[in-house]
C-alpha cells in the first residue's frame, strides 16, 4: 500500500467528523515514518480562515506582486540567535526569490531568500517572524542560525522543526509531520486549531516530538528574481540579475527554466533577451521539457521561430519520450506543426506507443491528420 492510501486512506470517513470532537491519530504501522501522527485534515482541510480586522484580511492576500524585496534588511522583533544545522538540496546554487508567496487567507506564511537569509514572513501582519542565515556549499543550502522565534517562548529545537517543516512543506510541496506543542497532545483538538493558526491548510497531520526532523526528497528552488522579471518582460531587470551572477539557465520552484517562463508573455522581448544573453535554447524543466515544447502546446510560433533560429532541437524528447510535434499535433496546432515539419521534425518519433499522427487521429484533428499523412 502507497504512503498516500495508507494516510489519506480514511478520508470520506473522516471528513463527517466535525471539529468538535476529538481528532483521530494515525498509528506507526500506518505511515511511513512508522510514529504515532495527530490526523489535522478535520480541522485544516475544512475550516477557513476570518478576521474581524480589515487590515489583516487585505494583508492576507497582499502578495499577489510580492517579489521579497520590501522584506529585504528588516529584522524580526524576537533578536533570539539559535544556531541550526538544517540542510535543503539545491540545484547548485538558489537565487534570490520567492519560496512560497501566500494566496489565500489560509496561508499563514509568505517565504522569501534574499541570496544570504532566508525570510519568514507572518502573512496576515506583513512582519517578519524569523530569518535564517544561511550558505551555499557542495549543492546545499545549509541554516547556520536562525534569528527569532515562530511562536512566543518556543524551546530551540522547535523553531528548528518549525522552519524545516514551512521549507518542506511550503517550497517543497512535500507532506510531512508539522510540529504540535507537547501541553497540548491530550487535547487533540486545542492542538488542531493550533495548527490550523499556525501552519494554515499546509498541516495535514502533526507530530508532538519536536525534535522529529525529516529531510527534504527534492530540490529547494526559488521563483527567482530573474524569472519574475522574466514574466513581466522587465529587460533592465534581467540584465541586472544577469549582471548579479543569476544562473541564466536556472530552475524555478516550479521546475520551469527562465526560457519556459518566457513563452508565457504574449511578445517575444524577454525571450530574445535570453537568447541574447546565453540561455540554453535546450534546457530543460524537471519532467524533460524543452522551451520548443512549451512554445508549440502554447501556441506561440514567433517564440518558436526564435528558439528554432537559435538552435533549439526540433526532435528533442521528454522524459516520457514525447516531442513539441507530439504536443502540437494532439492541440491541432496548424502552424505550428507546419513550422516544425518544415524544420524537420520526425513524424514518426513513438512515445508511450503514439506517434504525433495517432495522437492527432484519437483527437479528430483532421487538418494535422492530413498534414501528417
Amino acid at each position: 500500500m502507497s504512503f498516500f492510501k495508507k494516510l489519506f486512506g480514511r478520508k470520506n470517513q473522516q471528513e463527517s467528523q466535525t471539529s468538535e470532537e476529538s481528532l483521530p491519530w494515525i498509528e506507526p504501522t500506518e505511515n511511513i515514518w512508522n510514529v504515532r501522527l495527530l490526523d489535522l485534515r478535520p480541522i485544516s482541510q475544512q475550516m477557513f480562515s476570518t478576521s474581524q480586522s480589515q487590515q489583516m484580511a487585505t494583508n492576507a492576500v497582499s502578495y499577489g506582486t510580492e517579489d521579497g524585496r520590501s522584506f529585504y534588511n528588516q529584522r524580526p522583533k524576537n533578536t533570539r540567535i539559535i544556531k541550526s544545522n538544517l540542510w535543503f538540496p539545491i540545484d547548485g546554487s538558489l537565487a534570490p526569490g520567492v519560496l512560497f508567496k501566500p494566496e489565500t487567507m489560509e496561508h499563514k506564511w509568505g517565504i522569501y531568500f534574499d541570496g544570504e537569509y532566508l525570510i519568514f514572513i507572518r502573512s496576515w501582519l506583513r512582519e517578519v517572524f524569523v530569518i535564517a542565515k544561511t550558505s551555499q556549499k557542495h549543492d546545499h543550502l545549509i541554516i547556520e542560525n536562525i534569528i527569532g522565534e515562530f511562536t512566543e517562548g518556543e524551546t530551540e529545537a522547535f523553531t528548528n522543526s518549525f522552519l524545516n517543516f514551512l521549507l518542506i512543506s511550503h517550497s517543497l510541496e512535500e507532506t510531512i509531520p508539522a510540529p504540535l506543542p507537547k501541553e497540548l497532545i491530550s487535547n487533540t483538538r486545542s492542538a488542531g486549531l493550533w495548527a490550523f493558526s499556525s501552519y494554515g491548510n499546509m498541516a495535514h497531520i502533526g507530530i508532538f516530538e519536536e525534535n522529529f526532523i525529516i529531510p527534504p526528497r527534492g530540490k529547494l528552488r526559488s521563483h527567482s528574481l530573474l524569472h519574475i522579471a522574466v514574466a513581466q518582460s522587465h529587460i533592465q531587470e534581467i540584465e541586472n540579475q544577469i549582471n548579479n551572477r543569476v544562473n541564466i539557465n536556472s530552475l524555478a520552484g516550479d521546475g520551469l527554466a527562465t526560457l519556459h517562463w518566457a513563452i508565457a508573455p504574449e511578445n517575444t522581448e524577454s525571450l530574445l533577451k535570453l537568447l541574447e544573453l546565453g540561455a540554453d535554447p535546450n534546457i530543460r524543466t524537471t519532467q524533460g521539457a524543452t522551451p520548443i515544447m512549451n512554445a508549440a502546446q502554447s501556441n506561440k510560433i514567433e517564440h518558436l521561430k526564435a528558439l528554432l533560429k537559435s538552435g533549439a532541437l526540433v526532435n528533442a524528447k521528454d522524459d516520457r519520450g514525447f516531442t513539441a510535434l507530439h504536443r502540437a499535433s494532439e492541440m491541432g496546432r496548424k502552424e505550428i506543426v507546419e513550422l516544425l515539419l518544415e524544420n524537420g521534425a520526425d513524424k514518426n518519433i513513438e512515445a508511450e506507443g503514439h506517434t504525433a499522427l495517432t495522437l492527432a487521429k484519437a483527437r479528430e484533428k483532421q487538418q494535422i491528420v492530413e498534414l501528417l499523412s
